[in-house]
């Protein structure tokens, strides 16, 4: 977990883990974050431990502790692109993200997670484009689902 850690950046409907006897439980972020609450944190949203399997083996709640990179904003992604491959990754990613979420990516108010930034790499290599795709910028964030 980030040195860094801010309890605050967790989405309040975040679902915390108390099973401290978890095989995985030291690098799981759902238990981590339950150890950094807040005494000023009145209500929390909790997985049923009895609907969990101790050993944390096959867990489908369970998220990796280490921040990966997201992306935020595409105000230039397409700049050194060609026009005509441009407008057709431009029309792909708005029917893959829908056009408020695109937009609201490109206007950093929404981050781009891992998967989205290959599925964007994957339609620059299918317009023959070799390079690869420069977002405005890149924050390391935990990945939620």
């Amino acid at each position: 977990m980030k040195t860094d850690f801010d309890y605050n950046s967790m989405p309040v409907s975040f679902a915390h883990c108390l099973n401290g006897h978890c095989l995985r439980a030291d690098k799981c972020l759902r238990r981590q974050v339950s150890l950094r609450m807040p005494k000023e944190r009145a209500t929390v949203m909790v997985i049923n431990p009895e609907h969990i399997a101790s050993d944390g083996g096959d867990c489908t709640y369970f998220i990796d502790e280490k921040p990966v990179l997201f992306a935020r904003g595409m105000k230039h992604l397409l700049d050194q692109v060609p026009l005509a491959d441009a407008t057709v990754i431009k029309r792909q990613m708005m029917a893959y993200f829908g056009k408020t979420i695109y937009y609201r990516c490109c206007n950093k108010e929404r981050l781009i997670k891992p998967k989205e930034q290959e599925y964007i790499q994957g339609l620059f290599r299918r317009r023959g484009i070799t390079e690869m795709p420069q977002f405005d910028e890149y924050v390391e964030y935990y990945d939620l689902g």
